[in-house]
């Protein structure tokens, strides 16, 4: 699989994950479009890591086929929703540690 169309596969599938995560948990969101675009990020770096890593599972090869598009596929959108969720996390633990500096800032 042509590494252009796994970046493709993984900057879309991790949007949409960060998407539905962002939906499923709105008590730590960072908003729809930063849960978003967080979750474009982990997608293509799970999606780049498991083509480069796990070669004959990801179908590296030439071809492509209906497997390896599912498993990249599949590995975007739980990367993208993993990110998205420590992120959020991460926000939240830093505004609850140092609210007055967060609150100059903001």
């Amino acid at each position: 699989m042509d590494t252009s169309f796994v970046l493709l596969i993984g900057a879309i599938a991790g949007a949409i994950g960060g998407w539905i995560t962002s939906g499923m948990l709105k008590s730590i969101s960072l908003g729809k479009a930063a849960d978003t675009i967080v979750g474009l990020l982990g997608g293509v770096v799970v999606s780049y890591s498991l083509h480069t890593t796990l070669a004959n599972l990801a179908g590296s090869d030439s071809s492509v086929s209906l497997g390896a598009t599912v498993s990249q596929i599949v590995a975007a959108l739980v990367g993208g929703g993993i990110l998205t969720v420590i992120c959020a996390l991460l926000t939240r633990l830093i505004r609850e540690r140092a609210p007055e500096r967060l609150a100059s800032v903001v």
